[in-house]
């Protein structure tokens, strides 16, 4: 994806320590609370991954099960749950401090003495759609991005607009409950508001990179250089494939969702992060990456052996701003080496390096798990 692009350089966090401190969590995710087969296919495999166990409960340090009904969703739902694990642990990392005082929404976060309110939202399939566990579909897909260059960009623009769909309808889900139901609360009133969307709405939702978000939030169709100049194409709707219905984007484009301060983004807040977390490092993982090129337009893409693979808790994050918000975050909150930050259409603040796409597989066909192939 070609943008305007303003390097920044950041020094890591010293709270990056708090994900190496050796706490046990209060909250138990993995002593079954449902029977066997109401188990979700994620859950089911993480209990045979006593590694990713040991990741997951360092995530969980200080976090609250405010209704106790958040283990059985964990076991039974998964990615939800495992989305606000995820941001639980961003937010320490950044240097928050999270109030679970409120029962919504999600996140009452607090740094420097200034407040920001974030609910948590993930895509899911759609009601014919294809789930992201599902294997046999997962395996369909990769032999046709091998088949040709044609046909794997066939397959990567049916992932984007798979994603953009999915994206759009879970924002304006969220856009709908803030203004009916979280704007009234004191707490909420004049802070900024963050939604903090994570992807998984398909089989090889990791390699839709920042496209469909991009799209939602600012209509971006289509960036590429014509000679030396970066040129873009814009729209504010896609069609949505099952219908024949416009689906607005460019959200961001004008005051309409000013109630939305900033979208916290990622699409490889997943299995694969706990992977190349872990402390453990096996022989029979490679992990495939996509990243960033400050040098030239064409990303730098890599295949790793887990032995030497590295990626922090905050790799591949994206924070977008919205130039229109009611209540504007300071960004300067939100600092790490692994974060990009947009600011509108054209501007965008971004390390070389930094994580676009990345998946992970396993070699070993004999682990018998739904991460044993390719996630």
């Amino acid at each position: 994806m070609i943008q305007l692009i303003k390097l920044v350089n950041y020094s890591y966090l010293k709270s990056d320590s708090y994900n190496k401190r050796r706490v046990e969590a209060i909250v138990d995710l993995f002593t079954p609370v449902v029977s066997e087969e109401l188990f979700h296919p994620n859950f089911k495999a993480i209990l045979n991954e006593p590694q990713a166990q040991k990741v997951l409960k360092g995530w969980l340090l200080g976090f609250s099960d405010r209704d106790n009904k958040f283990v059985k969703e964990f076991q039974t739902t998964f990615n939800s749950s495992f989305w606000e694990i995820y941001l639980h642990a961003t937010f320490g990392n950044f240097g928050f401090s999270t109030d679970y005082g409120h029962s919504a929404p999600d996140f009452f976060i607090t740094k420097n003495k200034k407040n920001i309110i974030v609910e948590a939202v993930t895509t899911q399939h759609s009601q014919d759609g294809t789930p992201e566990y599902n294997g046999v579909k997962t395996v369909e897909l990769l032999k046709n991005i091998a088949m040709s260059q044609e046909e794997a960009e066939r397959v990567h623009s049916e992932i984007v607009h798979t994603a953009t769909e999915r994206i759009s309808n879970s924002i304006t889900n969220k856009s709908n409950k803030y203004i009916k139901s979280y704007s009234m609360l004191e707490h909420v009133k004049g802070k900024p508001f963050i939604l903090a969307l994570g992807a998984y709405e398909q089989p090889l939702f990791y390699y839709q990179a920042s496209a469909p978000i991009q799209r939602v939030l600012y209509g971006l169709m289509k960036a590429e250089y014509r000679g030396d100049e970066p040129h873009y194409e814009v729209s504010d709707h896609i069609i949505k494939k099952s219908t024949g219905a416009r689906i607005p984007i460019g959200i961001f484009n004008d005051s309409k969702f000013s109630h939305i301060s900033g979208v916290l983004f990622s699409s490889v807040a997943s299995f694969g992060k706990v992977r190349a977390m872990q402390p453990n490092k096996q022989k029979d993982i490679f992990f495939e990456t996509y990243k960033f090129n400050s040098f030239g337009p064409e990303g730098l893409t890599e295949v790793v052996p887990h032995t030497k693979y590295k990626e922090s808790l905050i790799d591949g994050l994206h924070l977008f701003l919205n130039p229109f918000a009611a209540n504007p975050i300071d960004d300067a909150l939100f600092s790490s080496p692994g974060l990009a930050k947009s600011y509108d259409l054209y501007t965008t603040e971004i390390q070389h390096g930094f994580l676009f796409k990345r998946s992970v597989t396993n070699l070993n066909s004999n682990k018998k798990s739904s991460h044993s192939f390719k996630y």
